[in-house]
């Protein structure tokens, strides 16, 4: 029904760079009653009538960016025919209120609908400004883009058990995702990986209104490195305490991303003896199995164990 961009999963910078410099993107603005999806067989279409009428093939992010908008349950696309997500798409397009939208292309596909408001920041410029941290690896799809940075502080949670940890750098080019700051923490022994906030202030920034995104990106990254401290300090206290929180909440927390009975079988290990720094691991051991966007979503959650810890 749509095309998929190319993904990365823990590469190397310059292949991710040289990936990014080498594509030919677009971005239309348009009035979206000059928008329409059309059944092209294999894919959807988006014709785009300006003068002359222009065809694109729909990326997946453009049909969940336009669905997002009006609050469709994802989760019902694959019960609808393409005819319906068709018919769906163009009503949608059709109610648009605002006079103008931005339709963003990439290799001559559909990439993302985005307000004329959005404030980009592109996956190149963030490469860029945080290069001088050392880049361990990127990982990207049409979604976001997600850089981890070279893990310059060591720490020893359990005896034997090192870790590493650095920051981890999100941003999203087509809407998906705020700017984000996190801490970044890898598990030497199995290669597990986590994130966790930096502090209960806000550490991310969506991509409207005027603000300087770069400004806010370096003050972010000088506050983590002092911040990281706390995170070793807290990480080391993991093993110390038991998990305070109940399966069925664990569960709770990631069914909305994997659904009830996946959720279930997740926390099949779990057990009310385990050590946080236990449930820890359980968690990012369990999260490799999966496709970018829910391991980043469950290693998340890992990470709010670690700043959780008093």
């Amino acid at each position: 029904m749509v095309t998929e961009g190319i993904e990365f999963i823990d590469a190397k910078p310059e292949t991710v760079i040289d990936y990014l410099k080498s594509r030919v993107t677009e971005k239309i603005e348009v009035n979206p009653a000059n928008l329409k999806i059309v059944n092209g067989g294999r894919f959807l279409v988006l014709q785009l009538m300006n003068g002359k009428i222009r065809e694109y093939p729909v990326r997946r992010t453009f049909l969940y960016k336009l669905l997002r908008w009006y609050g469709f349950p994802l989760g019902q696309l694959t019960k609808l025919s393409t005819e319906s997500v068709t018919s769906i798409c163009n009503d949608y397009l059709m109610n648009i209120k605002r006079g103008k939208v931005i339709v963003k292309t990439e290799k001559d596909e559909a990439l993302s609908i985005l307000s004329p408001d959005y404030n980009e920041i592109t996956d190149l410029d963030i490469i860029s400004e945080v290069t001088a941290l050392g880049v361990r690896n990127i990982s990207r799809n049409d979604f976001f883009l997600s850089i981890t940075t070279e893990d310059k502080i060591k720490t020893e949670p359990v005896p034997g058990d090192k870790c590493g940890v650095g920051l981890n750098i999100v941003n999203s080019e087509t809407g998906f995702r705020a700017l984000t700051v996190l801490h970044y923490i890898l598990r030497y022994t199995c290669s597990n990986e986590a994130v966790a906030r930096i502090s209960d202030v806000d550490d991310k920034r969506y991509h409207y209104g005027n603000e300087d995104l770069n400004l806010f990106l370096n003050e972010k990254v000088k506050r983590a490195t002092v911040e990281r401290k706390i995170l070793v300090d807290k990480l080391l206290r993991l093993n110390d305490k038991k998990v305070n929180k109940s399966k069925e909440y664990y569960i709770k927390k990631i069914e909305t991303v994997l659904g009830k009975k996946e959720a279930t079988i997740f926390f099949d290990d779990y057990s009310d003896e385990l050590t946080q720094y236990e449930l820890f691991n359980l968690i990012t051991s369990n999260a490799k199995q999966y496709d970018l966007s829910k391991r980043y979503f469950l290693e998340s959650v890992a990470g709010e164990i670690i700043f959780s810890v008093n």
